[in-house]
């Protein structure tokens, strides 16, 4: 990672208006997922935006109890001039709660989950479409702000530690952007709540165009 994403002093301060219109971007997305959610789960299904904000690869830990902590990442890149990547983090407990509560199949404990192959095909499928369902919406909300066209790619899926995945998220993505868009979600189906954060990593472009709406002043050659 280059400098300026290890000092401190270029922590990126948003306005309230300005955090308002990341609240927004995410409160159009969540809105328009419900309905395809609630019609793939048979479910009544809400989702709630708790916070909204552009911050450093590293805060993201910052969102969960437990750093080392297993979570359920779903990954979805963007192909535009420059690569946009979304990533959705759920702990594994809400996970597997979710596949119990939606199958009628012997349920699952957390230990039974330690890596994608021991999901069998409903679950995998649930939880495909489940990624594939947001990251579509949220990037629907991104593009229409930005004015451009977003499409995400087939989702990849990945059961690891925390730690473990935000640091292959560095390692994969520095190059791209040290920031990423935070949206921190609450996903509930009937009363089961599904804590999740979705990840945007913007290349330079998409963030400085971000930045320019937002009418935040950041010197991106720094």
């Amino acid at each position: 990672m280059n400098e300026k994403g290890i000092n401190q002093s270029f922590k990126i301060k948003l306005t309230d208006l300005q955090l308002d219109m990341l609240r927004e971007l995410g409160n159009i997305g969540s809105g328009h997922a419900i309905t395809a959610l609630s019609e793939l789960l048979n479910k009544n299904v809400e989702v709630s935006l708790t916070s909204a904000d552009i911050n450093y690869f590293w805060k993201v830990p910052e969102m969960f109890d437990n750093h080392i902590k297993e979570v359920v990442g779903i990954y979805s890149e963007i192909p535009f001039d420059s690569s946009l990547v979304i990533i959705q983090l759920f702990t594994k407990e809400s996970i597997i709660n979710l596949i119990n509560l939606l199958t009628e199949q012997d349920k699952k404990q957390i230990d039974d989950l330690k890596n994608i192959f021991d999901m069998d095909e409903f679950s995998y499928s649930i939880i495909y479409e489940i990624g594939n369902i947001l990251s579509g919406h949220y990037a629907n909300a991104l593009a229409d702000l930005l004015s451009i066209k977003l499409v995400p790619h087939v989702p990849k899926i990945a059961i690891d530690t925390l730690n473990a995945i935000i640091d292959s998220i560095i390692a994969k993505y520095s190059q791209i952007s040290d920031y990423m868009l935070l949206i921190n979600s609450n996903l509930k189906v009937s009363d089961l709540n599904v804590k999740g954060v979705i990840c945007f990593i913007p290349c330079t472009e998409i963030l400085a165009r971000l930045f320019e709406i937002l009418n935040i002043k950041y010197n991106m050659n720094l």
